[in-house]
This record gives C-alpha cells, structure tokens and sequence, in this order.
C-alpha cells in the first residue's frame, strides 16, 4: 500500500512540476509581449487621438518650439535612440498627423488596435487601426481602417515605427 501511495506522490509531483514549468515559460514570453504591444499603444493612442486642447494652442500659436517640446514629452520615452525618435517624428508621425486632422478641422479617436507578432527572429509587430474620425460640428463620425508596423528592441523600446495614414490623410483634403 505504502508503494503505491509512493508511487502516486512521485507521479502527482513530477505531473505538478511539469505543469508549473510549462506556465511560467508561457507567462514570461507573455508578459514580454504585452509590455512590447503597451509600447505601441501608448504612441499609436497619442499620434492618432486627437487633437486634444494642449495641441491646439500650440498650434495657433505657431512656436515650433513649443511643437517640438510637444511631440518629446508625448513620444520620446518609447523610443530606442535619440535617432528612432527623430526618424518617427520627422516623417510627420507623432503630433504631424494630429496637425493635418486640425488643418481640415477633424478629430480622430482610436477605436481598436490589433496586434500580429510577425514571424521575424526580430521584435516586429504588425497593427491595424480602427480609427474614428469626424468633421467639427458634425453628427456624423466614420472608421478607417490604418495599419503599420513597429519594430522593438529587448528594452520594449521602439527602433523603427509606421504608420501608414498618408493616403487617408490626403483624403480629408476633399
């Protein structure tokens, strides 16, 4: 009898361990890929919500300094290097995007993000956005659909970033 209870513990042990083994790997490849997905909301949410109040008096007040200030305090944090950074804000991401929404008076709201890790040995992600946009003074709001692509560091820091919203941006022209 003591045997078989013996053989029962090594079992439920060794089953226990296995077990306890496996959600731990899983966790951590988790939790590394959440931070690395809330580095990307947390730009894609900043560049596409908007323009918000602060914004807006920078902008009508015309200090490009004052815009410079703007876009390192709401984006410089998630970057790798001084240089990702710049590349992002100078390609017209980061408050550019919130800039032409203003010129043609529209407001974005980000509605959904999807996240895809691409299969790369790098730390790429491919997203989707659903992003909100209405006319100011209007009832009517509609969705277009952006995507884009991030690629991160082991720091969850951002190297290089995408948004693909030109041609949508060139459309509230009209």
């Amino acid at each position: 009898m003591k045997k078989q209870t013996y053989k029962l513990f090594v079992i439920a042990l060794f089953a226990s361990l296995l077990l306890l083994t496996a959600g731990c790997t899983g966790n951590a490849e988790q939790e590394t890929q959440d931070e690395n997905i809330e580095t990307i909301e947390s730009v894609l949410q900043k560049a596409l919500t908007g323009p918000n109040d602060e914004l807006k008096k920078i902008f009508n007040n015309e200090e490009v300094e004052d815009l410079v200030q703007y876009d390192k305090d709401h984006f410089e944090e998630y970057f790798a290097t001084e240089t990702s950074y710049v590349e992002f804000v100078s390609q017209n991401n980061g408050s550019g995007i919130l800039i032409q929404a203003m010129k043609y008076d529209y407001n974005f709201k980000v509605k959904n993000i999807e996240y895809e890790k691409t299969e790369s040995e790098e730390i790429i992600y491919d997203f989707t956005v659903e992003l909100q946009y209405q006319k100011e003074g209007s009832e009517k709001s509609e969705i277009e659909t952006v995507t884009g692509q991030a690629n991160l560091n082991e720091e969850h820091k951002i190297e290089v970033m995408e948004i693909r919203i030109g041609e949508f941006l060139a459309s509230l022209v009209n």
